[in-house]
This record gives structure tokens, sequence and C-alpha cells, in this order.
């Protein structure tokens, strides 16, 4: 394997957090090699730190020691601008809750990573439409999110995470508050986004089903990745 194939690596990655009676290591010696294209599971029971280890991969936390390498390049946490521009440019961000912007109809919702981004109007409007018809939103684009189901609201979500074309997309728990249809809805747009696009997805859920579509699925337990068999 190259190492331009390599996306995420992750070398002996600890997490500790400090509090007056002592201190918590969530993450304990994390190793992880993520290769493009790749569709990687990570489950796990609540708190034990699946969340603190995908915002770790994703620039939004930084590790309390060991070596994170996205695209090739060793991640220096105090070089904000670089880490903003990685999370700009390269990486999408899809949450169990979809936060999307109660005021703004689904299309403004869309295009706000190219507002932020300072595209043309016409091209974030473009762009919008052409991800919302592939996601089967068409005819909603002036709803606001309120008039939508929860499998549609995580669908808008899914149309802004990708709006910028992202080399990498993580996702905490994006079936967790959906019905079980609207989550096989969600579970097969994220295996055509990674088929189609060939984009490499690292994901945190607790659905079994989906996890097991997935390339690779690891337990995160006792502060440590183990690979489980996703058969």
């Amino acid at each position: 394997m190259k190492s331009t194939d390599i996306v995420v690596e992750l070398r002996n990655v600890t997490k500790k957090y400090f509090y007056p009676q002592g201190e918590l290591e969530v993450l304990k010696g994390i190793d992880l090699n993520v290769k493009k294209g790749d569709k990687i599971a990570i489950v796990g029971p609540s708190g034990v730190g699946k969340t603190t280890l995908l915002n770790i991969i994703g620039t939004l936390d930084c590790p309390t020691s060991g070596d994170i390498y996205l695209f090739g390049k060793r991640l220096d946490y105090k070089d904000e601008k670089t880490l903003l521009k990685l999370r700009k440019e390269k990486i999408g961000f899809i949450f169990q809750l979809h936060y999307l912007i109660p005021e703004f109809t689904v299309i403004e919702n869309v295009i706000l990573p190219g507002i932020i981004s300072r595209w043309k109007r016409e091209d974030c409007f473009k762009r919008a439409y052409g991800l919302l018809e592939k996601l089967n939103l068409s005819g909603k684009e002036n709803y606001r999110p309120f008039r939508l189901s929860g499998g549609e609201r995580q669908k808008v979500a899914i149309a802004r995470a990708l709006f910028l074309n992202p080399d990498l997309l993580l996702a905490d728990e994006p079936t967790g508050n959906l019905d079980q249809e609207s989550a096989k809805e969600v579970i097969d747009i994220f295996l055509k986004i990674n088929e189609e696009l060939n984009v490499t997805v690292i994901m945190v859920t607790h659905n079994w089903e989906l996890a097991k579509k997935m390339d690779r699925i690891f337990l995160l337990k006792n502060g440590f990745l183990v690979k489980l068999n996703n058969t």
C-alpha cells in the first residue's frame, strides 16, 4: 500500500481528562490505518470514548499524546490555520443530531459551507440542488427543518457535509435518532456515497446492521481498538 493511499493513521494515540479528583484515561494507545475508500465502523458501549476518538480524527479535539496523520501529513495541533483548512476542504461531519438551523430553509442550510468558503452564489445553489436531487429531496428545497421527517433532516445534514466534496466523512451515530425505515435509507446513502464518490467513511454507531456493511469493524473497549469479524 502506498503511503499516499493512507487517509488516516493513528500511532499510539491517548486521551486523558483531568479532574480535581484525578485523571481519566479514555484512550490508552490507539493504532489505526485507514486507506482511501475504506468504510470503517467503530462500536462500543456509551461513554467509552468513541465520539472523543472521532473528534480527534476530525481535528475537533486533540490527543494527550501520540501522532495523527491525515492525508500523509502529521497533525500539529498548534497550527489552527492548517487544521481549519483541513476541516473545511477535506473532512465532512455528520452527527446524531442534525444541527440544522431552524430558521433557514433546506437549501439555505445546505449551501452554508459554500457561503462560508466564499463560493459564488449561483455555484452554491447549483451544487445544493444537485445534492438534494441525489438524496431524493427535490421539491423540499424551501421547506424549513420542522416540516421534514427525522430521516429527511438527516439527509439534509448529509448533503451539507458533502457540499465541499470531502475526502473523509466522519459520522457519529448517524442513525441513532431514526426509525428503522429511515435508518435503512440513510445506511444505503452512506454505501452509495462510498461507492460512487470513493469517499472514506469512519462511523461511530450502535446499529449493528449498519456496522456489518462496513469493510472493517472495531470495538473500542478499555481504551483500545479491537478488530471484530463483520460476518
